[in-house]
């Protein structure tokens, strides 16, 4: 079925019904307000917060914006709906900026309760109706506003999930109330034998030995007038991880502060030696390391059912003990939205092993909770749970994700887990003599609240699957606050994977503002004294220099999807330090790039690209290769760090950055580049983009250097051809660079090996660790950072290179190959967008939504101004569109460019530009050389490495492809 693509966005029609839900006089109404990019968030501790809002006009009046605007901040909701702003009243402010508008009113205090609202004017100048409130409180800010105490318990073991619990009286039902809780590992909070919100395994991970987050929660519902109870389930989670040098052995302790105020007065309950505490039902298996992240046992016989209750006698337990180690880390409120069970899923199949377990398949690879209604026990039978991402022979392999549950005499029971995850689709169960009925299992995906922003659907149900599992494969990984390389094996948050994906999969697909302070404060805690960024945040570091560029490119790119420059300020300093680090470690001085250690050893900048098609492993560091591959990354961080600057009005700086670059270009297009073939190094189409969007190749030399490479992707290595750390720069070259989503188009839609579609063929559900689709990991983020072709590429939806933010973006679509017709939505900031492309004949029509408060520059691939219509006639004359010119294309022929204000858009092209692809250069006469032909591993030596090729004639017949029996020459 194609949709038509005039259909009404979902996101604006909401927004709409939203609108006439507001008691507003004028049609344009301020909705969805954010504080710190979040809903109502509580226990900040920025003191001048970012306040944001949409805007939604009834009437869908083109080019409505907003002129001014009027914010209130009260310490009470009853003085904010009388109107006085007794914290902060900005009065009516002449500014059109919806986003980040920062709070500048009293000095905030800790604990602080702020309600605010806010109205505007429009392009009018009519003032519209206020807001419906929102909120948001204030951490605790200073080390001495902590009453409460580190405690533990006192007998604890590592692996132990402990209860803690504080009884107390109320007189009556309290005006507010809220706990502050900080852990080292996760927690979950109970107020009256109820469960605090939806939150589970929080806080996220940090850099423990400098910075510990706090949670706060709103607890005034659960209370009551007489009798209460506070009580805290703890397990250690990464406090058992011991592969940080600096702090190898966390402790495992937690501090908590309630804050209750009725009319009267106000009770502070800190944790102390007054608390009560025992050991769970449950506990860790394993020892959290990599390869054994292990699971949970689950002993039903230890159960205490009300132990969460008031009423409950704890006569029995012990008091709890203060922790009388040293503890370095700052206590800084979570900025990320809480984790919680963000998907679920549903198992697909049940089968019985000829050993008597039985196999259930949750249909997909995912990571997080696994739970089993299960029955028909005996007292102590235990049954066990191995959770596998993949099916070897004889046995699924589980990497020691084990859990247990033991029955007590009720012979019946749940299992689910609540402070370990598991990844995998396949659970093997060891001990249950029944099948399970699929009606009593479930999967839930465990990651951080995070609202997709975005929609893809095409006329190729390949790319649609592709979008999808490449999410799904992000979502895998996204786990703790940080993106890691595998949940199931490794969980180390490697940095060059984040490079691809927080361009690709991130910013274009999720509400990412958060996250991205949450994780970009982790990286600068984790830095080095030296000023190195860590490769792996959560670990050791390691000499490989993709890994470690996350500053300044994913701050950037962060900026540029945004708009926010707090981004930028709070990680100048950072950036400074790892820049100044690489120019010392530069032959500048003497016109040189980088200094490079020896090849084949783990010395910087080290390895290029890793898990290509063709194959590496570590002798592949520092070889030549690898050095132009680290020379033009050190070139493109150069540009973006001089961008960096340049916006923060640092222009010393910003001239500093432009002469290393200059110097750098020049330096590596003398080391590397062959002005015979236009080749760089091996002419590889890595080599070549890099150098293209480090801006290396002179004028003179740029056409011959970028047809090197459309040559390559067409007819010499006519495959997906990057790995894990090429895939950051090279996405970003083919989406807004170079801009040929024409020729990923046709790698995409290949679905022979190596291939996006050939995982799909292997009936891979995340992306695997290996182009081959082998090996031990089949959830892993090599290939993620893909995200971004749809939105941004396909659909045309991003950033305007020269305004930074989503106030002012592109919608360029790509009407490319054999597709018939895209439909692409993201919500930016301001609203959502919508562009939606079809063919019609040799034409297309082209349905484009802009949210108010936003202008775009639309590029609509036609011959001529002449072939465009918008709304029945000339577009140019069309209310609210204004022709800018034209632009020549690659990848469709010809752009027709023309800006709009807000509102909805229906564009018509009479006849869409005809393209076709440039003859293969090679002209000799071995027609291998213009082959389909890959350097394949499909069959190994070693997981890493390939040990044959295969071929493909270039005729788009399955049946002209085989592979080759050894590694000798084959010839078509």
């Amino acid at each position: 079925m194609i949709p038509a693509s005039t259909r009404p966005s979902f996101g604006i029609l909401a927004l709409l019904s939203l609108c006439f839900t507001l008691a507003g006089f004028g049609a344009l109404a301020p909705t969805d307000l954010r504080c710190e990019y979040r809903v109502d968030p509580l226990g900040i501790d920025n003191t001048k917060p970012r306040l944001s809002w949409k805007l939604v006009d009834s009437e869908n009046k083109r080019g409505q914006r907003q002129t001014g605007y009027q914010v209130l901040v009260a310490s009470s909701l009853e003085k904010l709906e009388a109107n006085r702003g007794d914290l902060w009243d900005s009065g009516g402010k002449e500014d059109s900026e919806s986003l980040h508008r920062v709070y500048a009113g009293v000095p905030l205090e800790s604990g602080q309760h702020c309600y605010w609202k806010v109205r505007v004017n429009d392009s009018t100048g009519k003032l519209s109706d206020w807001s419906q409130p929102a909120k948001f409180t204030i951490g605790l800010l200073a080390p001495t506003d902590w009453k409460g105490q580190w405690i533990h318990k006192k007998d604890q073991k590592m692996t132990d999930h402990n209860w803690f619990r504080k009884n107390f009286t109320l007189a009556q039902n309290p005006s507010s109330a809220t706990i502050h809780l900080a852990s080292f590992g996760y927690h979950e909070l109970y107020v009256n034998g109820q469960k605090v919100g939806d939150g589970v395994m929080n806080p996220v991970l940090s850099f423990m030995k400098k910075r510990l987050p706090y949670l706060t929660y709103d607890i005034a519902e659960y209370l009551k007038p007489g009798d209460n109870v506070i009580a805290v389930w703890h397990a250690a989670g990464w406090a058992r991880w011991p592969r940080v040098k600096e702090y190898r052995k966390p402790p495992f302790t937690f501090k908590a502060q309630a804050v209750i105020q009725d009319k009267s007065e106000t009770m502070v309950l800190g944790s102390d030696r007054s608390w009560k505490c025992w050991k769970s039902h449950s506990e860790y298996i394993g020892p959290w390391d990599i390869l054994d992240f292990g699971g949970e046992r689950i002993d039903a016989r230890r159960q205490v059912p009300d132990w969460n209750q008031a009423d409950y006698d704890d006569a029995k337990w012990p008091h709890a003990g203060v922790w009388k180690g040293k503890i370095p880390a700052t206590l800084s409120a979570q900025m990320v939205e809480p984790q919680v069970k963000f998907q679920k899923v549903t198992p697909k199949a049940i089968s019985k092993n000829d050993d008597g377990t039985h196999l259930i398949d949750m249909g997909r690879n995912y990571t997080g909770y696994f739970e089993i209604n299960l029955r028909n026990g005996t007292a102590g039978q235990t049954v066990t749970f191995e959770v596998a991402n993949r099916i070897e022979p004889g046995r699924p392999s589980c990497y020691g994700q084990k859990s247990e549950y033991i029955f007590d005499e009720t012979g019946e029971g749940t299992f689910t887990n609540r402070f370990n995850v598991a990844g995998g689709r396949w659970v093997t169960v060891t001990g249950l003599g029944y099948q399970p009925d699929l009606e009593d299992i479930a999967g839930y995906v465990i990651t951080n609240d995070r609202k997709q922003i975005s929609k893809f659907e095409s006329s190729s149900e390949l790319l649609n699957r592709i979008y999808l599992i490449n999410l799904d494969t992000y979502l895998a990984n996204t786990l703790d606050g940080i993106l890691m390389d595998c949940p199931h094996r490794e969980r180390r948050g490697w940095g060059e994977v984040t490079v691809a994906a927080m361009y690709g999969d991130a910013l274009p697909n999720f509400e990412s503002g958060a996250y991205m302070d949450q994780y970009l404060q982790y990286q600068r805690d984790a830095q080095f004294d030296d000023g190195q960024i860590r490769a792996i945040v959560n670990e050791q570091d390691r000499p490989f220099f993709m890994w470690k560029a996350n500053s300044p490119i994913t701050v950037w790119a962060s900026y540029r999807m945004l708009g926010d420059i707090k981004i930028l300020e709070d990680n100048y300093d950072s950036m400074e330090r790892w820049m100044t680090w690489l120019f010392e470690h530069s032959n500048y001085s003497t016109g040189g790039s980088l200094i490079v250690g020896e090849r084949g050893k783990r010395e910087f900048p080290g390895l290029g690209d890793w898990c290509t098609p063709k194959g590496n492993f570590w002798d592949s560091a520092n070889s030549p290769e690898a050095n132009h591959f680290n020379n033009c990354l050190y070139a493109f961080m150069l540009e973006t760090a001089g961008k960096v600057a340049s916006a923060l009005g640092k222009t010393d700086d910003a001239r500093k950055y432009a002469d290393r670059l200059k110097v750098q270009r020049k330096a590596i297009h003398d080391e590397f580049y062959d002005p015979a073939t236009g080749d760089y190094g091996n002419g590889q189409q890595v080599n070549q983009a890099f150098a293209l969007i480090a801006g290396v190749p002179p004028e003179s030399e740029k056409q011959k250097v970028y047809d090197r490479l459309v040559d390559e992707v067409l007819y010499e290595f006519p495959y997906y051809d990057t790995g894990s750390s090429g895939q950051g720069l090279y996405t970003r070259y083919f989406t807004e660079y170079g801009e040929r989503m024409d020729l990923i188009y046709e790698l995409l839609r290949d679905e022979a090996h190596p291939s996006y579609g050939y995982f799909l063929a292997q009936d891979e559900t995340t992306w695997p660790e290996r182009w081959s689709s082998v090996g031990g990991s089949r959830i892993h983020t090599c290939y993620t950072g893909i995200g971004g072709y749809f939105i941004m590429g396909f659909g045309g939806i991003r950033p305007d290179p020269e305004k930074p933010g989503m106030r002012h973006f592109l919608v360029k679509p790509s009407p490319v190959g054999d597709l018939t017709y895209a439909n692409t939505e993201f919500v930016s900031g301001y609203g959502p967008i919508v562009s939606n492309w079809k063919r019609n004949g040799e034409g297309a029509s082209f349905h484009i939504e802009v949210p108010v408060n936003s202008r775009a520059k639309v590029f609509l691939p036609a011959n001529d101004k002449s072939d465009v219509e918008e709304g029945g006639g000339p577009a140019e004359e069309a209310d609210g569109v204004r022709y800018l010119g034209s632009e020549a294309s690659a990848a469709v022929g010809n752009y027709v460019i023309y800006e709009v204000g807000s509102g909805s858009y229906d564009f018509r092209v009479s006849k869409l530009p005809v393209t076709s692809f440039p003859e293969p250069m090679f002209r000799g006469p071995n027609l291998s050389r213009i082959a389909r032909m890959s350097a394949s591993s499909m069959h190994i030596e070693t997981e890493k490495i390939p040990g044959f090729e295969a071929f493909k004639a270039n005729d788009e017949d399955p049946a002209t492809s085989w592979r080759a029996a050894s590694a000798d020459d084959q010839w078509l």
